[in-house]
């Protein structure tokens, strides 16, 4: 006899059989691509990714093993799921993806799998230490080199390996890949790092570790954000706490204390933020010095609103230099957008407020036509294209070249001058090729950390705030303070085309001990709209370089150059450009207390008068690197 409870049963069993097979339909109606567009969105945005990729799997003739799991030196096991084309009876080059990030639901891991299995290559993605299912403990990347050795060993091992591996991926999985290169391995053939600046360590003097310091000031939004999703040391950690305030938690301080006001198991954030930047912790996690620059063969991919865009062109510089050999297998594309976001923005024509038609590049083809050739010895790579294809905004186009900056961009000074009263946009301060003749020997204004100037836009990812804007965005709020120095340009005569790395080169003084200065340079349009270009920051006392710290004595006048990262950009005729000169830019930055003192541990604040000189010792100035013929 079936009781009512077993004819339930039976009737929820077939329910669910229902629903799953109409999930199923769905799903291949969707896959057939037969679907309206908006379901077919509406779909995608619901299953989960580890579904789409067993469901591509069986569309596209490739196997997928989520249960490998790869012993290392010292016996941990990190979890790894293999992509195998079906049918095969040749031998594979492998894609290896190594990821921070879960690669069971990790979208461009998955991608990874299922783009360049479909095209015949073994895929490997992988957990690394200490995240998810993947044991040991995490700390980016102080085990990168000796795991991502021992998991080549484990490939080339295999029946179906061809011996040869090339690395892929962007962000985290771009940084691995520079990382991973230190090892030297035989297997490791090519590699493809994107947005992956944040794998420069102390190389060219950067001391940017994890993308996460400029100028010595810490990168606050992106390093909090990404810290208190994914940095915690165990993969058994607590999940994150729901509904987080992101900005109330920014302002607190200490800033050594931030994750763990939240999070209170123990995060990589406090180590990053607590060591000094030339202790030699940092030489343990992998990033890159000027002893061990990579010399893997690599298509370097970067966009202009990346926040390690600077070092991405200043280690291919490093590199190039290096060795003529090494230069001829070096590739890099500088695109417009965000972090990780160039295909898209070229796609849609937008990055942040400005259209930027025409920046579509065939990504696919060349990552193909990259890996073909140093992994299975088709085609001939790259051969014919320029060392340097960068996005011209501005003028709409891909400029070429050999060497960064091109040859033909030769630098101009712009001097920043005043009648002393710089403050805000409706001030007297001027921005021209012209030495300054003016009496007025200075511009001062009261930074307050408590009070500090908003970040609008600019370089910045993983913050986990949704509404944050980034990219190019209307400065004019930022522009109205009285704490912000701004020096513009006549209008222009003739275009202005800026193509290189930007600096400022500024004669300064304050009355603490210490502070910060940030620059961004800004095009201001006919209608009044002053869009950020590009953008930098630097501690005073680490004017003398990162290693040879120094503290301000009181009122006098001193000499920073601030790094403002890299940009191609021209300024249309009758259009001006303007420099802003502040102390802040929260919460992209670390606020400095201006107390001298360790900063990362302090909760008191000093306010400071602080000066931007234009008489003194050949005045203050920009460096543009201008661009005459190409």
């Amino acid at each position: 006899m079936v009781s009512n409870r077993d004819k339930l049963a039976s009737v929820q069993m077939i329910n669910r059989s229902r629903i799953f097979f109409l999930v199923g339909v769905l799903i291949v109606l969707l896959l057939a691509g037969i679907m309206l567009p908006t379901v077919q969105k509406l779909i995608r945005e619901k299953i989960p990714n580890r579904w789409k990729a067993h469901l591509n799997s069986l569309r596209f003739n490739y196997e997928i093993d989520n249960k490998i799991r790869i012993r290392m030196v010292d016996g941990v096991e990190l979890a790894s799921t293999l992509y195998l084309p079906r049918n095969n009876s040749k031998k594979l080059a492998t894609i290896l993806v190594q990821q921070p990030y879960n690669r069971l639901e990790h979208g461009e891991g998955i991608y990874a799998g299922d783009f360049f299995a479909r095209n015949g290559y073994a895929v490997m993605i992988q957990d690394i230490r200490g995240k998810f299912a993947s044991q040991g403990e995490f700390m980016p990347y102080q085990s990168g080199v000796s795991d991502g050795a021992a998991t080549l060993d484990w490939i080339v091992q295999q029946p179906w390996s061809n011996g040869r591996v090339g690395t892929f991926g962007c962000s985290g999985l771009g940084e691995l890949q520079f990382t991973l290169s230190k090892a030297k391995h035989p297997a490791h053939r090519a590699m493809i790092p994107l947005g992956a600046g944040g794998a420069v360590g102390s190389a060219g003097g950067n001391y940017s570790y994890f993308g996460l310091f400029e100028g010595g000031v810490f990168q606050l939004a992106s390093g909090f954000g990404w810290f208190l999703e994914n940095g915690a040391k165990s993969p058994r950690a607590a999940p994150l706490p729901k509904n987080i305030n992101i900005m109330s938690a920014l302002s607190g301080l200490p800033v050594a204390d931030m994750v763990k006001r939240i999070r209170p198991e123990p995060n990589a954030f406090e180590e990053f933020v607590r060591t000094p930047l030339t202790d030699k912790w940092w030489d343990t996690l992998g990033y890159i010095s000027d002893a061990e620059l990579p010399t893997i063969p690599a298509l370097v991919i970067s966009t202009w609103g990346d926040q390690t865009v600077g070092a991405t062109l200043s280690l291919a510089e490093l590199v190039r230099k290096s060795s003529s050999e090494i230069a001829r297998n070096q590739h890099v594309i500088i695109a417009p957008g965000t972090h990780c976001n160039g295909e898209e923005s070229g796609l849609s024509g937008k990055f942040g407020e400005l259209d930027v038609p025409g920046a579509v590049q065939p990504y696919k083809e060349l990552y193909l036509r990259w890996f073909d050739y140093w992994l299975r010895d088709k085609g001939d790579g790259l051969a014919s294209m320029p060392r340097y294809v960068v996005y011209v905004i501005g003028e709409q186009r891909w400029l070429e070249a050999s060497q960064w900056p091109p040859q033909n961009a030769k630098v101009e000074k712009w001097y920043l001058d005043s009648g002393g009263h710089a403050n805000g946009r409706t001030g007297d301060g001027v921005l021209s090729t012209s030495v300054p003749t003016s009496k007025a020997g200075y511009d001062e204004f009261r930074y307050d950390p408590m009070h500090p100037v908003p970040t609008r836009g600019g370089p910045a990812c993983c913050t986990g705030m949704a509404d944050e804007k980034q990219g190019p965005t209307d400065q004019l709020i930022v522009e109205e303070r009285n704490d912000v120095l701004v020096y513009t340009s006549a209008k222009l005569a003739g275009p202005l085309r800026i193509a290189g790395p930007l600096f400022a080169t500024l004669k300064i003084s304050s009355s603490a001990l210490d502070t910060d200065y940030v620059v961004r340079l800004t095009h201001v349009w006919p209608d009044g709209r002053s869009t950020n270009i590009q953008e930098g920051a630097l501690r005073a006392r680490y004017r003398n370089g990162i290693n040879h710290p120094s503290l301000l004595e009181p009122g006098k006048p001193v000499t920073m150059r601030v790094d403002a990262r890299s940009i191609a950009y021209t300024i249309p005729v009758g259009h001006q450009l303007r420099l802003q000169v502040t102390s802040s830019s929260f919460p992209r930055l670390e606020r400095n207390l201006n107390t001298g003192g360790r900063n990362f541990d302090e909760v008191v604040s000093v306010v400071a008068t602080n000066r931007v000189h234009h008489n003194f010792e050949g005045g203050s100035y920009l460096e543009l690197p201008i661009l005459h013929d190409d």
